[in-house]
């Protein structure tokens, strides 16, 4: 009986020896390896950032909005946008900016599709979460469970050359593959309430007002079948807080009309490096950025 017991023991000491070991490479791998990593890990150590414009937002502010191209048009500015990034989370990454950093930006974008997008899931996006600030670890931590999705971009990245080439160039992740968009418009209507009802969105807004930031709420294209046919605007959106945004319908079929369907998409209503170039020429000639 004490021989099994021991012989018990030492499996266990071995396997949690192991389990610590295979998550402690895994975990490094991932740092190395992963764009939205790489970024979290830029932006929590900026030097004395001195940024125009923020962008927040998921994929597809990621993929869609061509900071170095900013930059170049007199707009200092940093694309923070994450894969899978709820609206929390971009608020969660404003308030940290606002807190580690003395100069603020004079402007922050949300870049968001509401037709694609829900505005008020309370989750984190894993990174964040991991990299917070007086975070406590439990079992749900583990990075072999918590970061699955990154693993399968590594393993994407193991097998195809195009999806390896992907790059960062001012946090906007640059592809140039090609998937055309073959859908038709169903003529839908932007849904206004669900930004003004968000409440991260209104928590987003208050930080700014405090701050005195303007913040501008973009509704990015997407595909042909998910695009409105309601006007560009742009409109004004008031919370209940007495705080309010600007919102620019950019879904809309009107201002979509710069899109070639079959050249400007890398996939699920993610732009590829081409058409987030042009999509950032012409919010840039549609918004009247004035700085300070």
């Amino acid at each position: 009986m004490k021989k099994i017991t021991i012989t018990f023991l030492q499996f266990l000491l071995f396997f949690a020896v192991f389990s610590v070991l295979v998550n402690a490479i895994y975990l490094l791998v991932i740092i190395k390896t992963d764009w939205d990593f790489r970024k979290r890990i830029e932006s929590l150590s900026f030097s004395s950032p001195d940024y125009d414009v923020l962008i927040l937002g998921s994929s597809l502010a990621q993929y869609g909005i061509d900071c170095e191209l900013m930059t170049k048009h007199g707009l200092k500015s940093y694309n923070m946008a994450l894969v899978g990034s709820t609206v929390k989370t971009c608020y969660i990454q404003l308030k940290e900016y606002l807190e580690k950093y003395s100069q603020k930006p004079e402007y922050v974008l949300l870049v968001a599709n509401s037709y694609l997008e829900s505005f008020d899931q309370e989750g984190i996006q894993p990174v964040v979460e991991f990299t917070m600030k007086k975070q406590k670890m439990d079992l749900t931590d583990v990075p072999v469970s918590k970061f699955r999705w990154q693993g399968t971009e590594l393993f994407k990245k193991a097998l195809s050359k195009e999806y390896r080439s992907g790059y960062l160039s001012f946090g906007q992740l640059r592809r140039s593959k090609i998937v055309a968009d073959y859908s038709e418009h169903d003529y839908l209507h932007m849904d206004y309430d669900k930004y003004e009802k968000a409440i991260w969105i209104e928590k987003i807004a208050e930080s700014c007002a405090v701050e005195q930031i303007k913040l501008a709420l973009i509704e990015i294209p997407g595909v042909n079948e998910t695009q409105n046919s309601d006007s560009i605007g742009p409109y004004i959106v008031s919370f209940k807080n007495k705080n309010d945004a600007i919102l620019y319908n950019f879904n809309s079929i009107e201002f979509c009309r710069f899109i070639e369907p079959t050249v400007d998409w890398v996939g699920l209503s993610h732009f590829n490096e081409k058409g987030a170039a042009k999509f950032t020429v012409e919010m840039l000639e549609f918004i009247n950025f004035e700085l300070n």
